[in-house]
């Protein structure tokens, strides 16, 4: 499976946190300075990201191939347990929440650089 991006309405910050609350756990927000790299990993469930602010240059590799994708604000990403992935901060930083499937932890494996995909 790829992750599934789109845009959202856009609606209060208190609604939208409401939205991404699971039933029992929680969800992080991530504040990234400007070009900020979260390199290539993948989590062992199901992962949301939502933008607040700013822009969020997201990287996937799918079908052997790496994919590109700027998310704006209201850009709802959602990403398959086990997608290899990173993320790097637009011009001026980005907010942005990051939901785990039902609020559970992550287990986050990053690859070691020498199995990273060729960019």
């Amino acid at each position: 499976m790829s992750p599934t991006i789109t845009i959202e309405p856009e609606v209060p910050l208190t609604d939208r946190i409401t939205a991404f609350l699971p039933a029992q756990g929680s969800f992080e927000v991530q504040h990234d300075q400007e070009g900020k790299t979260h390199n290539w990993h993948r989590h062992s469930i199901d992962e949301t990201l939502f933008v607040i602010d700013g822009v969020l240059n997201v990287f996937w590799l799918q079908d052997g191939e790496v994919r590109r994708h700027s998310c704006g604000p209201n850009s709802k990403l959602q990403l398959p347990a086990n997608t290899v992935h990173g993320s790097t901060a637009g011009e001026g930083g980005c907010v942005y929440l990051i939901a785990p499937d039902a609020g559970q932890t992550a287990e986050t494996t990053f690859l070691p650089e020498a199995k990273h995909p060729a960019t």
